[in-house]
């Protein structure tokens, strides 16, 4: 319960500091806002119902895959509204991640196997993955940080 109740009063205090405009904005998608929490994390704030839906995916990704494909979350509101993540560094170029997977093209990349097995054990849409938007770097390590759209979200919400 006291775990719960510190959950509680620290999202609070996270919204508190948005709403005064503490912290950096980031980007936002169709769904989502989010900002730098100036401490090695980010916030993804849902903007919506579609917004909700895809921090619930991220959160139950995160804490379910072994792979080192993702940002994981730390933690989600219990309304999942609010989603913590890593903060990864921006990629600039979509060709690091070729690289760092040693593929030439898109084609190549969502065929590796890695890609393919998340694809099918969480329901993923890879064409959101060929943008550079989608992925950052971790400990110079391609990450993807924007994972909350998959089949179903995009079925109920779009």
């Amino acid at each position: 319960m006291k775990r719960v109740l510190k959950m509680t009063i620290e999202f609070n205090r996270i919204m508190f500091n948005l709403k005064r405009g503490y912290y950096r904005y980031i980007g936002s998608g169709s769904g989502r806002q989010v900002f730098d929490l100036g401490n090695g994390y980010v916030i993804k704030v849902a903007r919506n119902r579609a917004g909700i839906a895809q921090n619930m995916c991220e959160y139950k990704i995160s804490f379910n895959d072994d792979s080192d494909l993702f940002a994981k979350v730390i933690q989600a509101s219990n309304d999942f509204d609010l989603l913590i993540m890593q903060k990864a560094h921006k990629i600039y170029n979509i060709s690091y991640v070729f690289e760092y997977f040693n593929v030439a093209s898109k084609r190549e990349l969502f065929n590796l196997e890695e890609l393919q097995s998340i694809k099918r054990r969480y329901n993923l849409l890879l064409d959101d993955f060929d943008r550079k938007s989608s992925w950052g770097m971790i400990n110079g390590r391609p990450v993807i940080i924007d994972y909350g759209f998959t089949r179903e979200v995009m079925e109920r919400y779009y």
